[in-house]
């Protein structure tokens, strides 16, 4: 086998070249400008000198050589040899490599159907072949801002400015372990840290710093894996007004928002996707997260909330916490133009030891336009709790509600109209509960009467598809709200988004 690394299109093939060749592992690397360590190939190459000939194989080594994320074309031949009377083949490869630095920039606009509008610019610089093993690392600066476009919202602004470092490597980087994987898809170790200073104008002001260090690998084109051992986040308020402070008096629940949070843990994500790379659109979807933090510390420590006993590593007060996700969707094609779409999300979060709750950036929300529509983004429970400012249109601010467990339903008949207008038929059920009591939030903790407490919506929704885009109108209307005294409240929500909500 003989890989050329470091090929182009314009200039004529020396197979016979073999001055620059390098020996690794029974297969030669030509690479002249020493661009590539021969190390990068040993997982790409999925059968050795000797072997016979699969096209499984041969298919997945270009599709690693591919994944790889280094070159820009692959190309490959076979020469047949005579060895002693035996027809064997020797194998060419013909790399031509992407530029090593590149520099990108993006704009962004985002609207919400809470009634926020923002954009934001994102500079990116990436190096391909960081350490000559095919290494990513990349560089992200962002600055953005969403303003609040009806009522006393346009006095309020929120700006964000922040950046990222993050290093990809193709293979699993295990410490004394040498781990080689077989199929058409490129395992990855992904280590990243990143800042971000988040300032809402005359409330608060945040920074935040997040780190993790893990590993991404797929089975197949429909089979994903993410274990992340080690992810940190790190919020902390720089400042608060005293507006905020005044306000967390009648609204207790804010007071979640500005908490100072450390999370040490780890996470497993599994995704399942059957309508990938596949023309008929039916089928099911499934993603499964567990995500575990301050366990091992917290039970040598002995934390308790419940005592009063909290611990503190670092000098920070450390969340602990179990969660786990399911969101289950499954999708019929019940004919050319038509299409039912299901989907059930379950999430439990307990906490524990330092935590009477989970950290406000680790609950869950329901509401908005791409959960139940016929209610604005995160305003629905806990429970049966009713914020006192909710439905307040002249409110400075609403008060995000959360839980520590969810239960979603929505169901969906998409149709094509004509041209690039679909339409589409819709209802949506679920609330957000706490596993704990709070005596500020009545009603917020989850009963035996949590199917009493389901917040139910339905509507229809226009949807243009230019291919590639899809922007979505949906009019959704409240038919039952979780609150034990307050009758639905009739008025249409209008959710503006892109994409299919699931």
């Amino acid at each position: 086998m003989f890989i050329y690394s470091d090929y182009h299109l314009s200039e004529a093939r020396e197979d016979t070249s073999m001055m620059y060749a390098v020996k690794y592992q029974g297969y030669y690397v030509i690479d002249s400008a020493g661009l590539f360590k021969p190390i990068v190939f040993e997982s790409s190459m999925q059968f050795k000198a000797g072997d016979y000939y699969s096209r499984k194989d041969h298919n997945a080594t270009l599709s690693r050589l591919i994944n790889l994320g280094n070159f820009k074309f692959v190309k490959n031949r076979f020469a047949l040899v005579s060895d002693a009377g035996e027809t064997k083949l020797n194998t060419y490869y013909y790399l031509t490599p992407l530029p090593k630095k590149t520099i990108r920039a993006e704009l962004t606009g985002t609207s919400k159907t809470n009634n926020l509008i923002g954009s934001q610019i994102t500079l990116g610089w990436k190096h391909r072949n960081t350490f000559g093993a095919a290494e990513q690392l990349s560089i992200n600066l962002f600055a953005g801002a969403e303003l609040q476009i009806n009522g006393n919202f346009a006095k309020t602004a929120t700006y964000r400015i922040g950046g990222d470092i993050s290093l990809s490597v193709p293979r699993f980087v295990v410490p004394l372990i040498r781990i080689r994987t077989r199929g058409e898809f490129v395992p990855r170790t992904n280590l990243l840290i990143g800042y971000e200073q988040l300032n809402r104008q005359m409330l608060y002001t945040f920074r935040s710093g997040r780190g993790t260090f893990g590993y991404l690998w797929k089975e197949s084109l429909k089979s994903e894996h993410q274990l992340f051992p080690l992810a940190v986040n790190y919020v902390k308020p720089l400042s608060i007004s005293q507006l905020y402070l005044d306000s967390i008096v009648n609204i207790p629940s804010l007071a979640r928002i500005t908490e100072q949070q450390f999370i040490l843990g780890s996470t497993y994500n599994y995704n399942y996707n059957q309508l990938a790379g596949n023309s008929k659109q039916t089928g099911l979807y499934f993603n499964g997260l567990v995500d575990i933090a301050g366990n091992i510390y917290g039970l040598l420590s002995g934390a308790n909330w419940k005592t009063n006993e909290t611990k503190r590593l670092f000098g920070v007060g450390f969340a602990q916490f179990i969660k786990t996700e399911l969101d289950v969707r499954y999708y019929y094609q019940v004919s050319s133009k038509g299409q039912w779409a299901t989907r059930l999300i379950a999430g439990v979060g307990y906490p524990y030891g330092n935590n009477k709750e989970l950290p406000f950036v680790k609950q869950f929300f329901a509401g908005g336009n791409n959960s139940l529509r016929g209610f604005r983004s995160r305003t629905i429970g806990p429970g049966s709790y009713r914020s006192p400012n909710a439905g307040n249109s002249s409110a400075l601010f609403l008060a995000d509600q959360s839980g520590d467990i969810k239960l979603e339903m929505n169901v969906e008949y998409r149709r094509k109209l004509f041209s690039i207008v679909e339409g589409a038929l819709f209802a949506d059920a679920g609330n957000v509960w706490l596993v704990n009591e709070d005596i500020k939030r009545p009603g917020a903790q989850f009963t035996s009467r949590f199917l009493r407490e389901l917040a139910v919506d339905a509507g229809f929704g226009l949807r243009f598809n230019f291919t590639i885009l899809m922007l979505r109108f949906d009019f959704a209307f409240p038919l039952k709200v979780p609150y034990a005294t307050s009758p639905p409240d009739k008025s249409m929500v209008i959710n503006l988004a892109i994409g299919y909500p699931f």
